[in-house]
């Protein structure tokens, strides 16, 4: 098997959670720097090295495809994958961006809870000043109402708070995969 072959499918098997037809799309200038080098009288060793390592060239191209996934789907399962694409490129990575969107995800997700709560405390002083008269019914309902306009106040806030904490990650990954990129070339 030659050096390009193996270095191929080295990077090829790397990449199957990529689909098929985009994935033979963005290997096919792999294969044609290799036809170019051996055009250019140089060997398939030194256009393998000149590549770099195949498992950081097949990390870079997940991240880019998660990252792209993310952005498309708006969802935070891809969004979290997207970041742990980006992990997997170095320890720098782990501390800068695993460490800081683990913690504001944990945040995002008490606030959302804490809204929740205060938005099921309005039914809770209803139930229990009809099972054990703790208020009167309008007291019960007044309190109701101000603690699910509280409520559904957060959740407005949360929402836009959510969406601007998956944008400015989205940016924040591909400024960092624009990074990795440079300083590996």
């Amino acid at each position: 098997m030659t050096t390009r072959d193996r270095y191929m499918l080295e990077l090829e098997g790397m990449l199957t959670i990529i689909p098929e037809p985009q994935r033979k799309e963005w290997l096919y200038d792999y294969y044609i720097h290799f036809q170019q080098a051996v055009e250019n009288g140089q060997s398939e060793e030194d256009a393998a090295l000149e590549l770099g390592d195949p498992k950081l060239i097949a990390n870079e191209i997940l991240l880019g495809y998660r990252v792209d996934q993310a952005e498309s789907t708006s969802s935070f399962g891809k969004l979290s994958k997207a970041v742990f694409a980006t992990v997997s490129l170095g320890l720098f990575n782990i501390i800068f961006i695993l460490g800081p969107y683990l913690a504001l995800a944990a945040v995002l997700l008490a606030l959302w809870a804490v809204a929740a709560s205060i938005g099921l405390a309005g039914l809770a002083v209803i139930a229990e000043s009809l099972l054990n008269e703790t208020f009167s019914m309008p007291q019960a309902l007044t309190v109701s109402i101000i603690t699910t306009a509280i409520a559904i106040l957060l959740f407005i806030g949360l929402k836009a708070l959510t969406a601007s904490f998956y944008k400015m990650t989205l940016k924040y990954l591909k400024f960092n995969t624009r990074m990795v990129k440079g300083h590996n070339k």
